[in-house]
């Protein structure tokens, strides 16, 4: 080997193991948006009980300081994160694109992200998980012996796949939502960087959150759950139409409204912080605080009641706060849930909406099950479909759909019902919504980049 190739082979070696330390920062990334979720539930809900009056003061004062702070230190830092991960990819190399993947945007995406979870607001951490963890894979993009495709595509695409693969402990729908909707392509040649960094942002949040499903193993010491006979198929059917139409509704609605939002925000942030800030505490006041947060402690109460083997697994103070918390689930919590994600999504603050989105999914499986029953399906089927259907309409991304919730579940072997659904669904919705929901965001954010 002479010295010309031994340097390079040292130059390449030394840049695979600086990207695997960009992998050890989106997964850090993703454990502190976890841990503060998980850390805020059981607190918002308290100050609820205790102190109906503070949210509606703490809403809108905290909506207000996150616009002021986004809009004059951190800016690029707008949205769920995963439109600018797309913007950024569209945009390609050079100066837009470091921009809106400084340091400096990643670290304005920890501060306000987490100001918005602490702070009563419906928002999930997967959205600013996936540019946090684009921000920190592409300071990467200047070392010395990275293949220019992984530079101008593949680093981006790892941090964004690490991202949602970490939010959820969900490996696999961290690569397929890196294909599926942020490049929107299947490149072989960057899968060796999107696996390896998926993997090390996987490890680094079980390490520090532990190592097992998002909603728990809901076929723990049960037969799994299968479909008898051709009668709840119609169940699948009609759930993959309702939540398609919802979910594309929900998405056409929030594309409509959105610039008139924004525009109104340019001009009178204050008026407009306060006035979306009263809506959302008047929704948290009518449904008894269960608009509040992510929507993952509702989403799990749901699913836990649908699992009874596994809900007697679960410690006895955890059960009893599973319990409380269903009991104020009512058929009208979907539409508190979906109006309060939808505010927040108007605002283009930091944050996601997967967790609120499943959210809704279970609530209207809740909701419905009564209506479906005759089908012969059972309860957390209905909940799980629901959940696929929903958030397939939603984001129309039916493979993400479905496999993320079989890695937060463990339900391996209900997939066919799970996929039948989301495909269901995102036919639907392409009726409602023609243009993707996260596609669309990013064309408008590089649109407003170019006034």
């Amino acid at each position: 080997m002479t010295s010309t190739d031994s340097s390079n082979s040292f130059t390449r070696a030394n840049a695979v193991f600086l990207t695997l330390a960009g992998a050890v920062g989106a997964g850090l990334g993703a454990l502190v948006f976890g841990l503060i979720e998980k850390g805020a539930d059981t607190p918002l809900r308290l100050i609820h009980e205790n102190y109906p009056w503070l949210p509606p003061l703490i809403i809108p004062s905290m909506l207000f300081l996150i616009l002021w702070l986004r809009d004059r230190y951190f800016v690029g830092t707008d949205g769920t994160g995963i439109p600018q991960t797309i913007a950024a990819l569209r945009l390609g190399p050079g100066e837009e694109r470091n921009r809106l993947l400084s340091m400096k945007v990643a670290g304005g995406k920890i501060l306000l992200t987490a100001m918005g979870l602490v702070s009563f607001l419906s928002i999930g951490r997967e959205g600013p998980s996936v540019q946090l963890g684009a921000c920190c894979m592409h300071s990467l993009s200047r070392l010395r012996g990275v293949p220019r495709h992984v530079v101008e595509r593949g680093l981006i695409l790892a941090g964004g796949a690490a991202g949602i693969a970490a939010a959820f402990n969900a490996p696999i729908a961290g690569i397929v939502f890196a294909m599926e909707e942020i490049g929107r392509s299947f490149d072989k040649r960057n899968m060796g960087i999107i696996v390896r960094t998926v993997i090390i942002a996987c490890i680094i949040c079980a390490i520090g959150m532990g190592n097992g499903y998002f909603y728990g193993d809901l076929d723990h010491d049960r037969p799994s759950m299968l479909l008898d006979g051709w009668m709840p198929w119609i169940a699948v059917v009609l759930i993959g139409v309702v939540g398609g139409f919802l979910g594309g509704l929900f998405s056409r609605l929030l594309l409509i409204t959105m610039p008139t939002v924004s525009r109104m925000i340019r001009k009178q942030r204050l008026l407009a912080a306060v006035g979306i800030g009263i809506v959302i505490a008047s929704i948290g006041i009518v449904s008894d605080g269960q608009s509040y947060g992510s929507g993952f402690a509702q989403a799990k109460s749901l699913l836990a009641e649908g699992s009874p083997v596994y809900f007697e697994t679960l410690p006895e103070e955890t059960q009893e706060e599973l319990l409380e918390i269903r009991e104020k689930i009512t058929p009208l919590y979907p539409a508190y849930r979906a109006s309060a994600s939808f505010l927040v999504l108007l605002t283009a603050i930091p944050g996601g909406l997967f967790d609120p989105s499943f959210s809704v999914g279970a609530g209207l499986g809740a909701a419905t099950y009564p209506w479906l029953a005759w089908t012969g399906i059972e309860l957390q089927a209905v909940l799980l479909l629901f959940i696929a259907a929903y958030f397939s309409g939603v984001v129309q991304s039916p493979m993400t759909s479905f496999i993320i919730l079989l890695e937060m579940t463990g339900v391996l072997l209900f997939s066919l019902p799970l996929a039948a659904a989301a495909i269901i669904a995102y036919s639907v919705s392409k009726t409602i919504c023609p243009n993707a929901l996260y596609e669309s965001l990013a064309e408008n954010f590089i649109s407003r980049r170019n006034l």
